[in-house]
């Protein structure tokens, strides 16, 4: 039989996207192991009194199975429940963690009060009165400040970029898990990984277009 090799997102997203698998954490999936097959799983929710009706429903393939459980299985230390529920979650949606490439540091005004030929106008404040001499005579002219305000702070964006890496770890160990464990059926699982980095590939765009 020849196996589809196929990395651990590409996996993911096929388990929980296609065949539409489910992480389960309750004390019937706490029994369950990855060999087991799904025909054991009904026979189980049978004797918990739970009817399987007819249909058309069709039990998922043994594969996306193992993958579920695999992936209930995250421990503590590499977010655990959290982190697979997240896990599960990104591969229905065919997508990553945000790390932060739009995020970048930059002052900016609170508020804006229009636009003319010059381009948008910041909003002011009046902060006070300066008494200035102009022409032989003293008038008051009114001290204008702008509110700013700071977007992406570097907090905000590591944040981001350790919620990446926390992703990456996980699917790292996942993919070790379903290697060793030997009970993928018709999926062969590569060593393949998201990049490990990205925004050092932007920045170092940004810097060549800049230059």
């Amino acid at each position: 039989m020849t196996r589809r090799r196929l990395s651990v997102r590409a996996a993911l997203e096929w388990a929980f996207g296609v065949e539409r698998a489910s992480v389960e954490f309750d004390s019937l999936a706490e029994d369950r192991r990855p060999e087991v097959s799904t025909v054991w799983v009904m026979m189980q929710r049978g004797q918990l009194g739970c009817r399987i009706d007819g249909g058309g429903w069709s039990p998922r393939p043994h594969d996306a199975e193992v993958i579920a459980a695999t992936v209930a299985r995250l421990p503590r230390d590499l977010g655990g429940r959290r982190m697979a529920l997240r896990v599960a979650e990104l591969a229905r949606a065919g997508a990553a963690p945000d790390w932060g490439r739009d995020l970048r540091p930059r002052c900016v005004p609170v508020a804006w009060r229009g636009e003319n030929q010059f381009g948008r106008q910041a909003a002011t404040e009046r902060v006070g009165v300066e008494r200035v001499s102009w022409r032989g005579r003293v008038r008051e002219v009114p001290v204008l400040c702008c509110p700013v305000t700071y977007t992406a702070s570097p907090d905000r964006i590591a944040a981001a970029r350790r919620g990446y890496l926390a992703w990456i770890e996980a699917l790292a160990w996942i993919a070790a898990e379903l290697r060793c464990s030997r009970q993928l059926d018709r999926i062969e699982i590569t060593a393949d990984l998201p990049e490990f980095e990205p925004w050092r590939a932007v920045a170092q765009g940004r810097d060549a277009q800049a230059a």
